[in-house]
């Protein structure tokens, strides 16, 4: 039971409940001491060890009561299917057969003795284990249901009621018509509880791989290609990639606010002690907080991709610097106080509805801002400006970009345009690349993850 549990864990996981090693072991522990056999009890207690939000716990006892509850429930159809079955229910073989070598051999196989002997919970052991050996909790598609039944089937012992018939059908006599059927349907019995074990894990199986291959087709397709009722889902998937970098990036950074050994500190200060390293000292460089400036074009050519890169800047707020936020289209306005007094998707609303749409001026809105604002960018600051460049055959405000470029420590340009349309028409990202330390593309979920990835390893 000990790798049912942990095959019941693993299928949290796979529907996102977060489940450390030290909870696996409570989980264990707690079976252990309530046992399986009132399941009420059981719930409840696992619900405990292994649940931390009211979310977390409604997957759970949705997961709980399909891979335990309808478990017990499908068993027991298949006993009342055989109860009901008109197919003979009792073996009777001839005596002229019965001291037949090969028929006896047949008959003496694990499941075939099972079946004689009315072991009624053969059926459902053979199938447990078997699904261990095939790794049935593989199952994650409706194409795959058939090869798995044939190999779960195999596996639990079709193979011996086939042996079994055959050998009874070679001697070629009418009176082993009723032995025959009785087998026929003691394996029928088997490969339908093969098919109902396989359609429950693909029940418990499928939506988290749905899921998953959702979440990949989203964070790998371009956002202006993406209809508006999976753009509405860019939220969710945007919290829990940060979420990710979050976690990664504040490990990194706790390790190296310790600094590096102080070998010669370390070595003087425990000379009373034989040199012994009782007492460690670090080295610890002082670094000033980083700054980091956000400019966004918000015409209505790049709205969308400005609105989900300050979402998911501003989901980072654990582990990113004190951000502030412009945007612009023939002018620029700051933006940050908005993110300070509303929750992120509230305030990328709000700045999409006031100032989003319209036709860009880079020119005017490049002037604006370093006329406003460029004494508060320093050599400590990194700019980054999202756009497609494309001046509208209007001044490009170049001067203006380089004056940022020397101001700033990083001046980076995410560009959501592909890089075989740069440089084409109005653009004027050839130009704007010779005043800027990085420019990418940038026009899906996964490119920007790996793109804020990498800036806050920067930043670091």
């Amino acid at each position: 039971m000990e790798q049912t549990l942990l095959g019941f864990i693993n299928t949290l996981r796979q529907h996102d409940v977060r489940i450390s090693t030290s909870e696996t072991l409570d989980a264990l522990q707690t079976a252990d001491v309530i046992g399986y056999s009132n399941q009420q009890l059981l719930r409840d207690a696992l619900a405990a060890s292994l649940t931390k939000t009211r979310d977390e716990k409604a997957l759970f006892h949705q997961c709980f009561d399909l891979y335990f509850l309808a478990k017990g429930e499908r068993h027991s159809e298949q006993q009342q299917t055989k109860t009901e079955s008109p197919h003979p229910s009792k073996f009777e073989l001839p005596d002229a057969v019965a001291g037949d070598a090969a028929v006896q051999n047949a008959l003496s196989a694990p499941m075939v003795q099972a079946a004689l002997e009315g072991n009624n919970d053969a059926v459902a052991m053979a199938i447990e284990e078997a699904a261990e050996g095939i790794s049935l909790d593989n199952v994650r598609f409706n194409t795959q249901k058939g090869i798995f039944r044939r190999r779960l089937a195999e596996a639990a012992g079709t193979g011996q009621f086939d042996r079994a018939i055959d050998a009874l059908k070679a001697i070629d006599s009418e009176e082993l018509a009723g032995p025959i059927e009785w087998l026929e349907q003691q394996r029928y019995v088997l490969d339908m509880a093969a098919r109902d074990a396989v359609e429950h894990q693909l029940l418990l199986n499928a939506n988290a791989a749905g899921r998953a291959i959702q979440q990949q087709m989203l964070r790998n397709t371009r956002l202006s290609a993406l209809e508006h009722y999976h753009l509405k889902q860019l939220p969710t998937l945007i919290r829990a990639l940060a979420k990710k970098l979050a976690t990664r990036h504040r490990q990194r950074r706790r390790v190296d606010r310790r600094g590096k050994l102080d070998m010669s500190k370390t070595l003087r200060r425990n000379l009373a002690y034989g040199g012994v390293p009782f007492h460690t000292y670090w080295k610890q460089k002082r670094k000033d907080q980083p700054k980091l400036v956000v400019l966004c074009d918000v015409s209505g050519s790049v709205s969308t991709y400005a609105r989900f890169l300050l979402l998911f800047l501003y989901s980072l707020t654990d582990v990113m610097p004190r951000i502030r936020s412009f945007v612009f289209t023939s002018e620029t306005y700051e933006v940050t106080d908005l993110f300070e007094r509303h929750p992120p998707e509230q305030a990328v609303e709000l700045v999409n509805q006031k100032w989003g749409r319209g036709s860009s001026d880079y020119g005017n809105s490049f002037k604006q801002f370093v006329s406003e604002y460029s004494a508060q960018i320093d050599r400590n600051t990194t700019l980054i400006i999202l756009g497609d460049g494309r001046a509208n055959s209007a001044d490009p405000g170049l001067d203006q970009l380089r004056e940022l470029y020397q101001r700033s420590k990083y001046l980076l340009w995410f560009n959501p345009e592909p890089r075989a349309s740069w440089n084409t028409g109005d653009s004027e990202i050839k130009r704007y690349q010779s005043a800027c330390h990085f420019v990418a593309e940038c026009n899906s979920m996964a490119k920007l993850e790996r793109l804020l990835d990498r800036l806050l390893t920067v930043l670091h």
